[in-house]
């Protein structure tokens, strides 16, 4: 019997640039990023590829982080791979589907974390090569720090899929038996 070929986590083309810093340490500033280092901001490959986006804050030092309130815009040529990996200090999560396509997640921390903050990591995973972004609207983002403000949140920016400027991985080709053994 011949083994399964398949293909596996093709999506860690680096459009990478530097990693972009808040605009002023005092302005509460939430980005997109295909990495834990905030430099991919766009990533590439064929239809069945995986790949990570990565949702990062900026929150002033003195102010902390108590809930968080993002509305996304996720294209429909993706699908999510995997339940988001939140923050350890998220201590509840609501969702609200809005009928314009939009997701609302209203996320409560713990203990008023701040600087760079990782919220969450969601694997997606691309139905076709049509470009697209996942980006978050501003207008309808707000953060409220520890001394229970409501302060509005500069978007720095979105995360590409398929653009055609954003160079390609080759992916990787391996047996199922091999797929598995990376879940043992």
């Amino acid at each position: 019997m011949k083994p399964i070929i398949m293909i596996v986590l093709l999506l860690a083309a680096f459009g990478s640039a530097p990693a972009v810093e808040p605009l002023s340490v005092n302005e509460f500033t939430v980005g997109v990023y295909g990495d834990d280092a905030r430099a991919v901001t766009c990533v590439s490959g064929p239809p069945g590829s995986i790949f990570q986006q990565v949702i990062w804050a900026w929150v002033p030092d003195e102010l902390g982080l108590a809930y968080l309130t993002l509305r996304f815009e996720f294209p429909e040529n993706l699908d999510l791979s995997r339940r988001p990996v939140f923050h350890d200090l998220v201590t509840n999560v609501i969702y609200t589907d809005y009928s314009e396509g939009t997701v609302e997640w209203n996320m409560i921390f713990d203990e008023c974390p701040s600087g760079w903050i990782k919220v969450f990591s969601q694997e997606f995973v691309v139905l076709d090569d049509q470009f697209c972004r996942i980006g978050i609207r501003g207008a309808n983002s707000m953060l409220r720090d520890c001394t229970f403000v409501l302060n509005d949140i500069i978007v720095l920016n979105e995360l590409a899929v398929n653009d055609p400027d954003c160079p390609t991985v080759s992916a990787v080709a391996t047996t199922w038996s091999g797929v598995k053994s990376i879940y043992r």
